[in-house]
């Protein structure tokens, strides 16, 4: 064979050998672990379970978010505050959230209606018209259980409960009916874990004359403040 013959035979033998490796490859598929965490609901008795307050400032414009007897195996707490308020004629849904690491049995934190701008000295805007809304807040431990308290809200002013006569939580049936003496006072309804509370920024002096449902009990009818019990 000439040199000629061996150049071609070798082009041949090459030729065959690349398109040989255009055929079918296989795919190796590298497994991708996920770290996945299961969150669990813990179980709590109504004693266990940790106790709400919201109190209204004198103007109304910020809320106090008071949480006490949080068992010792929570760890972390995040606040959600739902509400609907007025902005040029036009209801709009608002909102404060945020996130609280514990450290013991209680925790407090400012909840302003508005928003603050504090480049050049503090400046608020605040919200107006609002009437109640929601306030969620979930608690975690470190092993990933949690409970979530969630209830509907309601604040008023005197004024406005002097014109109605009541103040009421309507999502859960839940009226106070009677007269206020109190002047200038705002007043918050909250659904806690085994009562109804109402926290306010003033005394909240007044006389009640009906509590609805029937099953409800309060033992001081002398002032609206306080945990409506349910039986």
């Amino acid at each position: 064979m000439n040199k000629k013959n061996l150049i071609l035979v070798a082009l041949v033998i090459c030729s065959s050998v690349l398109f040989s490796g255009c055929g079918k490859k296989k795919t190796v598929t590298t497994p991708v672990k996920t770290n996945k965490q299961t969150i669990v609901e813990m179980e709590l008795s109504n004693t266990e379970k940790p106790y709400v307050a919201l109190i209204p400032r004198t103007d109304g414009h910020e809320l106090t978010l008071k949480v006490n007897n949080i068992p010792s195996k929570i760890t972390n707490a995040e606040y959600e505050l739902i509400y609907t308020a007025e902005d040029e004629g036009l209801e709009m849904e608002k909102g404060v959230n945020g996130t609280q690491k514990i450290s013991g049995t209680s925790f407090e934190k400012k909840l302003l209606l508005g928003s603050e701008s504090c480049t050049n000295g503090c400046k608020y805007k605040y919200d107006e018209g609002i009437t109640g809304g929601t306030l969620s807040i979930t608690f975690t431990t470190d092993d990933d259980k949690f409970y979530k308290f969630e209830a509907p809200f309601n604040i008023k002013n005197s004024a406005e409960i002097k014109k109605l006569g009541y103040i009421s939580l309507d999502s859960e049936g839940f009226k106070v009916t009677g007269t206020i003496t109190s002047k200038s006072d705002f007043f918050i309804a909250i659904k806690n874990v085994s009562a109804y509370s109402i926290f306010s920024n003033g005394t909240g002096s007044g006389k009640i004359s009906a509590i609805e449902p029937s099953t409800i009990t309060k033992s001081d009818k002398n002032t609206f403040v306080g945990d409506y019990l349910i039986q």
